[in-house]
């Protein structure tokens, strides 16, 4: 039956296909909310329950509290009744995971990426790890509904090509059609989004779905990115423009950024920001551990920066202070922007509470001017898979959330 949920249906699939999404968002939840919410009669909603319970879909969960009398029945989704396969792939590593409808990890495989990572020996691998973890939990393939794909380079969506993938360590990206070449090899459904977006959509389904339609998610890693969610929706266009985030300018006579404006976030608070302004004032004769470890102060790069924040090194909290604040700054703007009831901060520098914390209050100071502004500002607590269970929350979206109220 899920299966039937894509697409043109008949008006009793488009009815089982809402009462189903109602229930993966709401669930545990009374067949009374239910036909609050759709209007149906309560034959009517309690036929179509007890159809998507034959069809293994939906279960009752038994936990529900009664005021007197028999105890509700209380639908939740049965996770095991298909299965996702859910794929990040970036110039460091590729990452597959294997999911279940709730979007929790049964089990997964991760790729480093190197020299012998082309294109086509990247997708074998994908597809390889996915004959091997269905095999491995006894999963046939008319249980999978597809596979999703997050990239971090701006991808052309039509052709399921990535656009100037430079960054890679191999060859063989240029015009790969990436969807094409996993749909060949794969036969099932396959969708491709970058990154940023299927972060955001993966946080707002799995942590706050039941708690605001209004989300975004901000990341500072290599560039800087954002994700928006808003009236449950993800915010999509056909211009990539994920990355228009870092390009915020904070201040109009700053360092000239890569795109060749001055006073960009990206010049202040990514990772290439903050090593560069690191170098530049050990190179201008600030102290730091760095130069006890480090021969040729060009040779410092990012990985050095982090382990010398853990030892706090004074030089590197005070650039990465600098960067904080700046994050701080555009993400204000953003939150004055688009009015989000919730922010979730991601990327490798939110983990080190001194980053995200003035990060936080720095953006917190700036609305104060709006007293009434509640506002959530939230660490992202899945960092390192969160992309690729948004990629396979993108495949169960596909089927089940066209029509949700």
């Amino acid at each position: 039956m899920f299966k039937q949920f894509a697409g043109l249906t008949s008006p009793k699939t488009k009815s089982l296909k809402l009462l189903y999404s109602l229930v993966r968002k709401l669930g545990p939840v009374r067949i009374n909310t239910l036909t609050e919410i759709t209007g149906y009669k309560l034959v009517t909603c309690t036929r179509l329950l007890d159809e998507l319970v034959q069809e293994g879909l939906i279960y009752d969960s038994g936990i529900g509290e009664s005021s007197g009398g028999r105890k509700p029945l209380m639908y939740v989704i049965k996770p095991g009744a298909y299965y996702l396969i859910g794929v990040e792939i970036t110039n460091l590593y590729t990452t597959v995971l294997l999911l279940d409808l709730k979007l929790d990890i049964v089990d997964s495989e991760k790729l480093r990426m190197d020299s012998q990572c082309t294109g086509e020996y990247t997708l074998n691998f994908v597809s390889r790890c996915v004959d091997e973890l269905l095999s491995k939990h006894n999963i046939q393939r008319e249980k999978l509904l597809g596979m999703g794909i997050g990239v971090l380079d701006p991808i052309d969506k039509e052709t399921g090509v990535i656009i100037n993938p430079h960054l890679f360590p191999a060859a063989g990206w240029d015009n790969l059609n990436i969807v094409d070449y996993l749909q060949q090899y794969n036969h099932t459904n396959v969708f491709i989004d970058n990154g940023t977006n299927l972060a955001a959509l993966a946080e707002y389904r799995k942590n706050y779905w039941k708690e605001t339609d209004n989300l975004v998610f901000v990341s500072s890693d290599m560039g800087i990115r954002c994700g928006t969610i808003l009236q449950g929706r993800l915010v999509r266009n056909k211009m990539e423009m994920d990355d228009a985030m870092g390009h915020m300018v904070v201040d109009v006579h700053g360092r000239r950024c890569s795109c060749g404006s001055y006073g960009c976030l990206q010049a202040y608070s990514s990772l290439p920001a903050i090593r560069n302004e690191v170098v530049r004032r050990i190179k201008r004769d600030r102290v730091s551990f760095l130069q006890d470890r480090i021969n040729d102060v060009d040779d410092i790069d990012f990985h050095h920066i982090l382990n010398a924040l853990e030892e706090e090194d004074p030089l590197c909290l005070e650039v990465v202070k600098d960067a904080a604040y700046y994050f701080g700054i555009g993400l204000s703007n953003l939150i004055f922007l688009l009015r989000p009831d919730i922010v979730v901060c991601g990327g490798t520098l939110v983990p080190k509470p001194l980053f995200y914390e003035v990060v936080s209050e720095t953006a917190k100071n700036r609305l104060m001017h709006y007293p009434k502004s509640h506002v959530q500002i939230i660490k992202s607590t899945a960092a390192y898979n969160i992309v690729a269970q948004g990629a396979g929350c993108m495949v169960l979206d596909y089927f089940t959330e066209e029509i949700l109220l």
